[in-house]
């Protein structure tokens, strides 16, 4: 990867982020002299993002999948020390307050990187030619957004007056002060409404982001708020632009790549490498076969039970490779999917019947021809437990279900499986001092 050569290394504290040291010294008149050297650079950024720390690893399948409880085989003695921790909600022990630190810093680091290129961006801005100043500024911003949103989600309480995290927009920032949580969140809105003006409906591709994934980001993230009105109004905009589809008939992927909104790739070699050192020998972390029928049920319909497909395993429970992760071309790992904007809607709905209606939806994409109905589901409470299944279902082993439990402020002893809880649990990461 050429261009890829301005790093940062932050020091952060609990409430500030301070003392950037300056890039490292390399010729940006080069780097940034022309439009291929700017898509080089942001390239290269994703490629960050897909690191072992990040989201190629423990921001999906590992850590944060263990916290969110996807998997019941997590033997202690087999385990990771930092993957039973996760599992256990042990968040104060070493093994995880290391990996926080060293996520928060490159976090923040790849943050730096997208912050040196909207300056250059700025700075070039005659270079570009056609809408490409647009493409490039917009898809920085939201990718600045999203990393700062996952920050938050993972640093800081859910109350919207607790403290939130340092929102870094330049590239030697000095001090920068830790807002509270709804100062963050409006942060994070305004680069995504700005990169949403900037960024061009027809732009369909799903391998960086683009409008759609900045429509589908800002529902994520309105729900969080507990803003149900804003949430279903930009999920309903990217199912209502009729560009995403529900994948019907195939069990043959389990990510549904093709409904990805953004999708992040990974470097095959290491991609493999990471799943099977989580679910591979020694660590031997899996579902095991009745957790699996309690799941998904007993029929074997529904495509997304495949997740441990009995042509490689044994029915005895065993951990082994899940299909979703083994598939040929699944080194590409879904960042925000079409599904998930259902289930928002389905959560914003005023009334059972209509959130019933965007359940269905997903479950007859997944080859469950019986819908539900308000006969089985009969009130609110009823259709949370159903919307809290499909998502249990839908993203296991991608790391969204940690994130649901934290939103819904879901009590440690109601969390699924019978693994041991910390004295005391938590949602929040601890921050590096």
């Amino acid at each position: 990867m050429t261009g890829f050569l301005v790093l940062f290394s932050m020091a952060a504290c609990k409430k500030w982020v301070d003392n950037t040291p300056q890039p490292l010294q390399v010729d940006e008149s080069k780097v940034f002299s022309t439009e291929q050297g700017f898509r080089e650079t942001l390239n290269g950024v994703y490629l960050q993002m897909g690191a072992e720390t990040l989201y190629g690893k423990e921001m999906t399948m590992g850590v944060l999948s263990l916290a969110g409880r996807n998997f019941d085989v997590v033997n202690a003695n087999t385990a990771t020390k930092l993957h039973y921790q996760a599992a256990t909600y042990n968040f104060t022990a070493l093994e995880m307050t290391t990996y926080t630190a060293k996520l928060w810093n490159k976090m923040y680091a790849t943050i730096a990187n997208l912050n040196n290129l909207l300056d250059n961006i700025e700075r070039r801005k005659a270079l570009f030619t056609g809408q490409n100043y647009n493409t490039f500024k917009g898809e920085v911003l939201a990718l600045r957004a999203y990393l700062h949103f996952d920050l938050l989600r993972m640093f800081s309480p859910i109350e919207a007056g607790a403290i939130g995290i340092p929102y870094v927009t330049a590239v030697n920032p000095g001090q920068v002060q830790s807002g509270t949580v709804g100062n963050t969140l409006d942060k994070c809105i305004a680069d995504l409404t700005a990169a949403e003006a900037l960024l061009s409906a027809t732009d369909l591709t799903n391998i960086r982001m683009t409008k759609w994934g900045v429509k589908g980001l800002l529902a994520r993230l309105y729900l969080y708020r507990s803003d149900k009105v804003k949430a279903a109004e930009n999920a309903l905009a990217v199912i209502n632009s009729n560009n995403f589809a529900l994948t019907v008939s195939s069990n043959a992927d389990l990510f549904f790549a093709k409904e990805s909104l953004f999708k992040l790739q990974i470097f095959a070699n290491n991609y493999f490498a990471y799943f099977r050192s989580i679910f591979g020998a020694p660590s031997l972390i899996g579902l095991a076969a009745t957790s699996q029928v309690a799941i998904y049920g007993t029929a074997n319909t529904d495509y997304r039970k495949s997740f441990i497909d009995v042509n490689t395993g044994n029915a005895l429970g065993t951990p082994i490779l899940p299909k979703k992760f083994n598939a040929t071309a699944a080194n590409s790992f879904p960042m925000l999917r079409l599904s998930e904007q259902y289930y928002i809607l389905a959560e914003c709905a005023n009334d059972v019947a209509t959130g019933l209606n965007y359940l269905n939806q997903v479950r007859a994409a997944r080859n469950l021809s019986a819908p539900l109905t308000t006969v089985n589901v009969p009130d609110a409470a009823a259709l949370t437990t159903e919307i809290t299944n499909e998502y249990r279902k839908e993203f296991i082993g991608e790391g969204q279900m940690f994130f649901y439990y934290k939103r819904k402020n879901t009590a440690f002893t109601a969390l699924p499986f019978a693994l041991p809880i910390a004295a005391n649990p938590s949602y929040t990461f601890v921050r590096p001092e």
